[in-house]
């Protein structure tokens, strides 16, 4: 007795005597013409599967004979039985192509072969990574990754600022240094591997910015923070006249400098300019509003006691010593200066009236 006969046996008596019994059919050679969506629908409300070639189980979700597909040496009808009629072949002439005439030539495909190794080619990559990595020739790989659409990035490039690359380069697949025939990514829009070469830092600093670029010298430190915003917005790069490392155009001062230096006055000029004040100890005879008024106009205050930063916008007194301090009395007088009160236990007896009449004044 065939195997469809069977089958058809099987299911007469499942409908007659028992509907719980495992329903099972037969995967034809003819389904392999299907697309895995078509496979599976056909397939979906069966416990088992069985290859009409060979009687071995067909797994339900890769949905062909694994067994025939191993034994098969036919690249296109191994590539047929996995995926259905529904592949492409890419051509050595699709190279010619570029990334989007590609994927508008073969997205709606479920799997491409490549023509030359018949192997299958990614969707994501839309080249033979296999022949691509076998190619030797700096030129054929660029070719077979984007196509005809590379440009190639010139060494005078690199006194356009990021701006002026972008708007040369945007249209591009890829791009190629016309020093070393390497990649350059669109994020850097400059050669990492000269660049990484390169040993004078201005020199590096004109590869990845362009002219565009400024020294924040010793003396700006004399400059507020707005002062050297205005002065350096409108650059893409600063360094450091002092040790040529890149500065960050938002803190305008060179963090490598700062954390090297020692002297607490001098870091604060560095990192604020000269419009800095000290909050001494006897400022904490003032009160809070006599203090504001004598350091409001400053962009940071020192402690003079530990040299911390002190923040001049809440508290005007320094919290860090204010914590360190054990006496209460202390505590209030750096936190409120010498206009302040105790509430002593005996200020109970007297009345609402009395309590706010001897506190009002602090």
């Amino acid at each position: 007795m065939s195997i469809e006969e069977n089958v058809d046996k099987n299911i007469q008596l499942i409908d007659k005597y028992d509907v719980f019994e495992p329903k099972f059919g037969v995967f034809k050679t003819s389904n392999y013409d299907l697309s895995l969506k078509e496979r599976r629908e056909r397939y979906r409300n069966l416990n088992y599967i069985l290859c009409e070639n060979c009687n071995e189980e067909v797994d339900y979700c890769k949905s062909y004979c694994i067994h025939c597909y191993d034994k098969e040496t036919d690249v296109v009808k191994k590539v047929q039985m996995k995926y259905g009629s529904n592949f492409g072949i890419f051509k050595t002439l699709d190279y010619n192509l570029d990334l989007k005439e590609r994927r508008a030539k073969y997205k709606n495909f479920d799997v491409i072969l490549c023509e030359n190794c018949n192997k299958e080619t990614n969707h994501y990559y839309w080249y033979r990574t296999f022949c691509y990595d076998k190619e030797t020739d700096i030129y054929k790989k660029r070719y077979m990754k984007y196509g005809s659409n590379i440009g190639t990035f010139n060494t005078s490039d690199y006194s356009l600022d990021l701006k002026e690359r972008r708007a040369k380069y945007k249209n591009f697949d890829g791009i190629l240094c016309g020093s070393c025939n390497k990649e350059i990514y669109r994020y850097n829009y400059y050669c990492t591997y000269c660049y990484n070469k390169e040993t004078n830092i201005i020199k590096k600093i004109y590869m990845k910015y362009g002219s565009n670029f400024k020294i924040l010298n010793i003396s700006d430190y004399n400059l507020d923070l707005k002062e050297r915003k205005a002065k350096y917005m409108k650059f893409d790069c600063i360094l450091c006249e002092n040790c040529n490392k890149e500065i960050d155009n938002y803190e305008c001062y060179c963090t490598y400098c700062y954390y090297k230096e020692t002297d607490i006055n001098k870091k604060c000029q560095m990192k604020y300019g000269s419009n800095f004040g000290i909050l001494y100890t006897s400022d904490y005879n003032l009160s809070v509003i006599e203090r504001k008024a004598k350091n409001i106009y400053f962009d940071i205050i020192l402690c003079e006691n530990c040299s911390k930063e002190i923040d001049n916008y809440n508290y005007y007194y320094c919290t860090y010593c204010c914590d360190k301090e054990t006496s209460i009395i202390k505590k209030g007088h750096m936190k409120y200066g010498s206009k302040f009160g105790i509430f002593n236990t005996s200020d109970y007896n007297l009345d609402l009236k009395e309590r706010k009449s001897k506190i009002q004044e602090f």
